[in-house]
């Protein structure tokens, strides 16, 4: 007690032993966790934390056998990486997402993935899917929050994988949280060019991205997947302020798919376009190629022919982006 007489944490009896129970799920020493919940439970089954401890001991505890009888590497990893998937939905229906034994669970599962993940690729096992390999292993160091780990494993990836919008997007998080934004924006504008389908939400803390997020829904506007309209409003909005300079292969397909992406929007109903992420996707391509005749490689013809169709397809879009002071590289 301190001298006013109310209850210190050192005066509560229970706090060490309650987190007691989070280290061994943390260090994955599960059957140690439950006989300790099961004895607490007994003193006092309502303490905070100590139900959702033993559900998640028990949970992992139940697939210990497995892991066991499982092949060390990649199909460890996998199994690991597929059963937090159904504990994260067993967590969530059970209100135990973010809690303290969910967290501690987190740190352990995603550790001894990302070790068998490693020791799969040292023993290039499964050669044809390594890219995968690599992805994972990322995304692991990711959710540790382990994001210099993240960006050296990405990175080495990208040398032969460029194009894949998985990457690109759990590579943008990285580079965010390690303050080099410049190439965390660039990372997530290529990875929505690239398919906006491929980004996990789930996984995006990065401040730019939660903003767009907000605009969006600030917007009243009901979208189908909101994933589709975050590149269009991340130019717009001037968040997504530098851009990666296009070759003229790139240039190329980005034209091409404008064309492709033209062809079939005129052959839709209204409706139909609402159905389909056709709108922002052709937007998206639009808003690179006007940044790319604007500025690398200057037509003011071309920027003119773009900016009309732009205004034509989402007039109350664009009406205020065309017509605000010319937008500046902060960098």
């Amino acid at each position: 007690m301190d001298k006013n007489g109310q209850l210190t944490f050192t005066d509560d009896p229970l706090l060490n032993e309650t987190s007691e129970i989070y280290q061994f799920i943390s260090e994955g020493k599960f059957r140690e966790a439950i006989k300790k919940a099961d004895k607490l439970m007994n003193v006092n089954p309502e303490y905070p934390g100590l139900i959702e401890a033993y559900r998640t001991a028990k949970f992992w505890s139940n697939r210990e056998k497995e892991v066991r009888k499982t092949e060390e590497g990649k199909k460890t990893a996998d199994f690991l990486m597929e059963e937090w998937e159904n504990y994260e939905e067993y967590a969530s229906g059970s209100g135990m997402i973010n809690s303290a034994p969910y967290r501690a669970a987190m740190r352990f599962i995603f550790f001894k993935a990302s070790n068998h993940y490693k020791l799969a690729f040292q023993k290039n096992e499964d050669t044809v899917n390594k890219f995968d390999l690599l992805i994972r292993l990322g995304e692991c160091f990711l959710r540790l929050k382990e994001h210099q780990y993240a960006v050296e494993t990405l990175e080495y990836a990208k040398n032969s994988y460029s194009s894949n919008a998985r990457l690109l997007f759990i590579l943008g998080e990285s580079y965010y949280h390690i303050n080099e934004i410049p190439k965390s924006l660039m990372n997530f504008q290529e990875a929505f060019l690239i398919n906006p389908a491929e980004v996990d939400l789930s996984l995006i803390e990065a401040r730019p991205i939660r903003e767009i997020i907000a605009i969006i829904i600030d917007s009243g506007k009901k979208y189908r997947d909101i994933r589709e309209w975050i590149p269009v409003y991340g130019v717009i909005h001037d968040i997504f302020y530098i851009k990666k300079n296009i070759n003229k292969h790139h240039l190329e397909i980005l034209k091409s798919e404008v064309y492709s992406l033209e062809n079939s929007y005129v052959k839709l109903s209204k409706d139909e376009i609402e159905e389909t992420n056709i709108l922002p996707r052709m937007l998206n391509k639009y808003l690179w190629l006007y940044d790319y005749y604007e500025n690398q490689n200057v037509n003011p013809e071309n920027t003119d022919q773009i900016r009309s169709r732009l205004l034509n397809l989402d007039y109350d879009l664009f009406h205020e982006y065309f017509n605000s002071p010319p937008h500046k590289k902060r960098i």
